[in-house]
């Protein structure tokens, strides 16, 4: 494996454009499970490969919630799962 593999991807998440009707009803699976691949995955890999702590930023408190029960139920078969943290992207837009 080559180091800069294990350097988790910086770069912030467009999800797009959001429907007001999809708004409204929150995110929706499909987009949750792009998240989940594209962030949870590496980073569960890493922590089992390295076994470092190691922080993923998701853009919402909602997919912030689905990610964190999702490494608490994979923890109890997989303790590196417990080595990440999940932090919420500060709103970067002004008030």
């Amino acid at each position: 494996m080559r180091a800069g593999a294990a350097t988790l991807d910086p770069t912030p998440l467009d999800l797009g454009p959001v429907a007001e009707s999809d708004a409204a009803a929150g995110l929706d699976l499909v987009t949750i499970c792009i998240l989940a691949v594209n962030r949870l995955a590496p980073a569960t890999l890493r922590s089992a490969t390295f076994g470092k702590a190691l922080t993923v930023v998701v853009p919402d408190p909602r997919v912030g919630a689905v990610f964190r029960a999702a490494l608490e139920r994979m923890g109890a078969k997989r303790s590196t799962d417990r080595l990440i943290e999940i932090v919420v992207e500060p709103d970067s837009r002004p008030s």
